[in-house]
C-alpha cells in the first residue's frame, strides 16, 4: 500500500508538458498497479485476512507521530541498516506491529515522493528497483513454492498476484506480464533521461538506500513472523 501511495503523489513532480508521453506511460502503470491491488486483496480475502483493519491500524500509527519524528526514526533505522541488513528492528519506532525496516520504508518512499527537494528520478528509480527485486524473488522462489501446493495454491484468486509479478516455471511463449513492461519502461526511461543521468549519483545513492531498507524489512521478517498478530486481521 504504501508503494502505490508512493506513485500516486510522485507523478505531479514530472513536467506534463515536455514529457507528456511519459506521463502517459505512468498514467497506464498506475492502473495497472491499482488492479494489482485488488488481486492482492482477493488473495487476502481467500486466506481471510482483514485488509482494512490492517490498513487503518497502520494509519492510525502513523498519524501518531510528527513528520520530523517520523524522518528522525527513518533516518536512524536507515543509519543501522547501511552497517548492517540484519539489523531492521532494533526498536527505533516504538510499539509498532511491523519491524522498523518495513515502517522506515513506508516513510522513505512517501518523502522521496512528495518532497520538492527530492527529485522524481531519484524516487523512480527506488521504485523500479524494488519492482526489479519482486519479479525475481516471484519468479525464482515464491512461485515454484506456491503454484500447485494446495495449502498454499487455493485458486486464481491466490496466485493471481504472484503471476501477474513474475515468470511462472512454465513461461507463456511470447506473453509479457504488466509487471515485465513496468521493468522495461523503467530502464528505458532511467538511460534516456537526461535529468537522471545528470544526477545520477544522486539517484543512485537514494535508490541504493531504498534498497538496503527494503532487504532488510525482507531479512527481518524471518525471526519475526511468529510475533505478528495475524489473529487480530483474521476474519471470523
Amino acid at each position: 500500500m504504501g508503494f502505490n501511495r508512493a506513485l500516486i503523489h510522485s507523478i505531479p513532480k514530472v513536467d506534463h508538458v515536455r514529457h507528456s508521453t511519459f506521463v502517459k506511460a505512468l498514467a497506464q502503470q498506475l492502473e495497472e498497479e491499482q488492479a494489482h491491488n485488488q488481486l492482492w486483496r482477493a488473495m487476502l480475502e481467500v486466506f481471510d485476512v482483514d485488509h482494512n483493519a490492517l490498513y487503518d491500524d497502520l494509519e492510525e500509527y502513523f498519524d501518531g507521530f510528527s513528520p520530523e519524528a517520523l524522518d528522525e526514526m527513518t533516518h536512524d533505522v536507515l543509519a543501522s541498516v547501511r552497517r548492517d541488513l540484519a539489523a531492521g528492528n532494533a526498536g527505533r519506532f516504538p510499539d509498532a506491529i511491523f519491524p522498523d525496516a518495513v515502517l522506515a520504508l513506508y516513510h522513505h518512499l512517501w518523502v522521496s515522493a512528495t518532497d520538492g527537494e527530492v527529485s522524481y528520478w531519484e524516487h523512480f528509480a527506488s521504485q523500479a528497483g524494488i519492482e526489479m527485486v519482486i519479479f525475481d524473488v516471484v519468479t525464482t522462489t515464491i512461485l515454484p513454492g506456491v503454484l500447485n501446493h494446495p495449502e498454499l495454491d487455493r485458486g486464481l484468486a491466490s496466485t493471481h498476484w504472484w503471476k501477474e509479478h513474475g515468470q511462472p516455471p512454465t513461461p507463456v511463449l511470447g506473453h509479457r506480464t504488466d509487471e515485465e513492461k513496468h521493468l522495461a519502461l523503467s530502464r528505458t526511461a532511467l538511460n534516456r533521461s537526461e535529468m537522471a543521468n545528470t544526477i545520477g549519483s544522486t539517484v543512485e545513492s537514494r535508490a541504493a538506500d531504498t534498497m538496503r531498507l527494503f532487504a532488510a524489512a525482507l531479512i527481518v521478517q524471518r525471526p519475526l513472523d511468529h510475533v505478528f498478530p495475524i489473529e487480530r486481521y483474521l476474519k471470523h
